[in-house]
């Protein structure tokens, strides 16, 4: 969807431009970068930029109304690819370790000790999701180096435990509808980073370099 038209409409509800088409739009747009994101993701060391790209396409065409929704996302793919993959596979290696020593642990450990790993591996999984989140979310937005991007992911994560907190819940939720409903992987992931770009927005306009 192209910028909100002013023209042809604009005060009714059903006329070109109204208020319901421009929500349809938003809708089916929600969708299609979804599915852009899901495929993308597919190889799963894009999913970085894949999610990166979701993210400034729901902010930037969908809730600001500039450009076009798949011309965005592709273009952000294309800009974000290569600048995540080497910290997106840090995360993912992280991930698989910490939680092959987490089941490890439970399932064999014994004692005082193993119970402080499984609580410290627990607690760094705890820590790693919503960090990834923070990235996705900073990577869309900062031109920067990779090294800032993970800085200011993981300070977010600690300097905003409200908007951390947040983010559980919605994932949490999102997680159980999908549980329940798995055909709605097909469905969620826009409405998902609409939704988190509500709190996420905000924070990341505090962090945005001042104008000269």
């Amino acid at each position: 969807m192209g910028k909100r038209s002013k023209r042809n409409g604009e005060n009714s509800v059903f006329g070109f431009g109204g208020r319901y088409v421009t929500l349809m739009s938003d809708f089916f747009d929600l969708l299609a970068a979804g599915l852009l994101w899901l495929l993308c993701s597919l190889p799963i060391v894009t999913c970085g930029a894949a999610s990166a790209a979701l993210y400034r396409t729901v902010v930037r065409s969908i809730k600001e109304g500039n450009g076009y929704a798949v011309r965005g996302f592709f273009r952000s793919f294309r800009e974000n690819l290569k600048p995540s993959l080497l910290p997106w596979c840090g995360f993912l290696g992280a991930a698989a370790l910490l939680g092959f020593n987490l089941v490890t642990m439970v399932q064999t450990g014994e004692g005082d000790f193993a119970l402080f790993l499984v609580m410290l591996y627990g607690f760094l999984l705890l820590i790693l999701f919503p960090a990834a989140l923070y990235y996705c979310a900073v990577l869309s937005r900062f031109a920067m180096p990779a090294a800032f991007h993970l800085r200011l992911a993981f300070y977010m994560v600690f300097r905003y435990l409200g908007t951390t907190l947040i983010l559980y819940v919605v994932s949490a939720m999102a997680a159980a509808f999908l549980y329940r409903f798995p055909f709605l992987i097909f469905l969620l992931p826009g409405p998902y980073a609409f939704l988190l770009s509500e709190f996420l927005e905000r924070l990341l306009a505090r962090h945005m370099p001042e104008e000269v």
